[in-house]
């Protein structure tokens, strides 16, 4: 995982869970569902933050680190907790925790990457109100996010943590 990890997670949802969600006739969530309950919770978590939406450069992903530490009972609900990183202009690290709602027990940790990626030509591009979602994320996360302009029209994300 990442650096981040001491920072605290400041976005928590619970999500239930149902019976369709088992594996294989076994009372336990299938692994790919954990997965899709991150990206759930990250829809919240955009709409939480402030983070712009769009529809002409958008966020894909394009790398998940996952690491299963205990089995989730479908008859129980998820914690799902996230925080966000900038790595890159137009990239971000989203690492989640996935919890048993009934016992507060971590089942999983995963680190999603993300680019943005251009709609029509299907490469990658820096949107072009990057600052604006640094912005969003920082006010959020309560990090300092530096910006350095590289190229004309990119710049690179530096976060450090924020001192109170």
């Amino acid at each position: 995982m990442t650096d981040s990890e001491e920072r605290p997670f400041r976005f928590e949802t619970r999500i239930p869970l149902r019976h369709t969600d088992s594996f294989g006739g076994t009372p336990f969530v299938h692994g790919g569902v954990l997965l899709a309950l991150t990206e759930i919770a990250l829809d919240t978590y955009d709409r939480e933050a402030g983070i712009p939406s769009h529809r002409e450069v958008l966020r894909f992903q394009t790398q998940t680190e996952v690491r299963y530490l205990a089995p989730l009972r479908w008859d129980d609900a998820a914690i799902v907790r996230l925080r966000a990183t900038p790595v890159a202009p137009g990239r971000l690290a989203f690492e989640c925790e996935v919890a048993a709602a009934s016992s507060g027990r971590v089942v999983a940790r995963l680190t999603h990457r993300y680019a943005y990626v251009n709609a029509s030509t299907g490469r990658a591009e820096v949107p072009h109100d990057w600052p604006a979602i640094l912005a969003a994320i920082a006010a959020y996360e309560g990090i300092a996010i530096a910006l350095e302009v590289e190229a004309p029209g990119e710049a690179r994300a530096e976060r450090s943590e924020r001192s109170s």
